[in-house]
């Protein structure tokens, strides 16, 4: 069993709590209040933007050129998934320039941000890949043939091959990379993702 596929399994429990917090069903079945969707999603672009540097600093400290190449393609995706949110936010008139960061937010990006300035490349991406691996998963589960509510297109988005192939390509760059690594904190930086996650879905389940 390749690395990434054990730390999945490993965490499957957590990643089963944020399927089944308030929030995710509520985006399923569309009963989610549209205030607490502006809100998480004000938040998202938040984490989004930290989320490209943690790229950006993987690719600075990578130490082969299929590893730069990789980051750099996956670093586009978290752009055009940050173009997403604009239009999100315009369709839903959210003003992205007038939010602060909220704590679950800010606990998920101060890791990520410590993480990417202390840490490896290949450290770096098992702090990355529980939010990729997460959202497809969640985006597929969620997802039903011909349902119709306000947030489909945010299914659809996390549903679709597009983003499962994001996914699959930093996965496979972890399993594939011959830089050495100590599993311990490999466990530690992807589990702590995971908590994060949930801790962050928890934070729009009030409602």
């Amino acid at each position: 069993m390749v690395i990434t596929e054990k730390l999945w399994n490993d965490n499957y429990e957590i990643a089963l709590l944020s399927l089944n917090t308030k929030f995710v069903q509520g985006l399923k079945t569309g009963n989610l209040p549209i205030h607490i969707f502006k809100e998480y999603l004000a938040q998202d672009y938040f984490f989004l933007e930290t989320f490209a540097k943690a790229y950006g600093l993987a690719v600075s400290k990578s130490k082969d050129k299929y590893s730069i190449k990789t980051l750099s393609e996956l670093l586009m995706g978290v752009s055009e998934e940050l173009i997403l949110h604009e239009t999100y936010a315009k369709e839903w008139d959210i003003d992205l320039s007038n939010n602060y960061i909220k704590t679950a937010t800010k606990n998920y990006t101060d890791f990520l941000d410590d993480t990417s300035k202390r840490h490896s490349s290949i450290e770096i991406m098992f702090a990355m890949t529980p939010c990729m691996r997460l959202y497809s998963w969640i985006g597929k589960s969620l997802y039903e043939e011909d349902f119709d509510n306000k947030y489909k297109e945010w299914i659809i988005t996390y549903s679709e091959k597009s983003f499962e192939n994001l996914v699959n390509s930093l996965e496979n760059l972890i399993n594939t990379n011959q830089e050495s690594y100590n599993i311990n904190q490999a466990e530690y930086l992807y589990k702590r993702a995971m908590e994060l996650e949930l801790n962050f879905f928890n934070a729009y389940s009030d409602f």
